[in-house]
């Protein structure tokens, strides 16, 4: 199983930065390798999606359930997808006035060896680079 952790402090609002993370419906406009979501079912406390990735010419979709305590964690989880194991944890923590802290953890695992071998080094790159893209867009629209 495979393990993604980041720690970072942006001088965004834990609320920004919340409400970005959980406004899936616009990740095609700024992760260069989503390109749809789905929205299955949202309400304020939970929120199901299926992403569909088409990156380096890989194409796969997964859906996820993420339970949200706004504005401080959204905690994510498998719906189904190539994955036996996807879980992930945003957790946002207000600094003053300055900004937060944002901890993201992201475990995963493939159903199989040969989707891990296809799949596995494009969807490493893109785990590894979310939180980044993810504050870029928010630096792009946030003006804190």
């Amino acid at each position: 199983m495979k393990t993604v952790e980041k720690s970072v402090l942006v001088l965004h609002s834990a609320e920004h930065i919340f409400d970005l993370v959980n406004t899936v419906e616009d990740y095609p406009k700024f992760l260069p390798w989503c390109n749809r979501t789905d929205i299955l079912k949202r309400d304020e406390q939970f929120l199901e999606a299926v992403l569909h990735m088409d990156y380096m010419k890989i194409r796969q979709s997964f859906a996820t359930r993420n339970i949200n305590h706004r504005p401080n964690q959204i905690q994510m989880s498998l719906l189904n997808g190539p994955f036996r194991k996807l879980e992930g944890i945003w957790q946002f923590t207000p600094i003053d006035n300055l900004g937060c802290k944002i901890d993201f953890k992201l475990e995963y695992e493939f159903s199989n060896a040969v989707l891990s071998a296809l799949i596995g080094p494009v969807f490493n790159h893109i785990a590894t680079t979310l939180v980044d893209a993810f504050i870029q867009e928010a630096d792009r629209r946030y003006d804190d």
